[in-house]
């Protein structure tokens, strides 16, 4: 199925293969993406973790404020990944290390949505479909969002550098 794979997309592979300007502004969008969505959302978190009494209802008005250009970072980062792996399938069809890095991806897309169900009851609201959180206001549940989303960004980038080097 690989090889199949591998052998439809021969022909967008030898275009990247061929144009090294090309394969560099793809690259290069693919990081962009990534500094700016993940680090948008890297001060959020820190903005939130440090945030108590009065300064939380300002933070969570940044917070909600911060989703659109993070959610266009991220849909950037997918098309490009793609690209880049759709030139080399046989490789990362293969490679633990970019199932491991697409698996923590996905853990980070899931957690945001935790985040956002967690800014809305911080806000004192029910998430849409479900129920008042027990604790009343979402803070503790954002917190820990915040803190998984810290850790989401660094393994995902540890695990880029290692996807190139490794």
């Amino acid at each position: 199925m690989v090889d199949a794979l591998a052998s439809a997309l021969e022909p967008w592979a030898a275009l990247y293969g061929d144009h090294p300007l090309l394969a560099t502004a793809i690259l290069g969008a693919h990081l962009l993406a990534l500094f700016i969505g993940g680090g948008v959302a890297i001060a959020a978190d820190r903005a939130l973790l440090r945030a108590d009494g009065e300064a939380r209802g300002r933070v969570l008005e940044e917070l909600e404020a911060t989703h659109p250009l993070v959610i266009r970072m991220l849909a950037v980062a997918v098309a490009t990944g793609v690209l880049m792996a759709a030139a080399d399938v046989a490789t990362f069809a293969t490679s633990w290390v970019y199932w491991t890095k697409m698996a923590t991806f996905a853990l980070l897309l899931l957690n945001g949505v935790a985040m956002r169900r967690a800014e809305t009851a911080a806000r004192g609201h029910a998430p849409t479909g479900g129920a008042a959180p027990v604790d009343g206001s979402g803070w503790p549940a954002l917190r820990s969002a915040a803190v998984r989303s810290l850790g989401g960004w660094g393994a995902l980038v540890l695990l880029g550098v290692l996807l190139t080097n490794g």
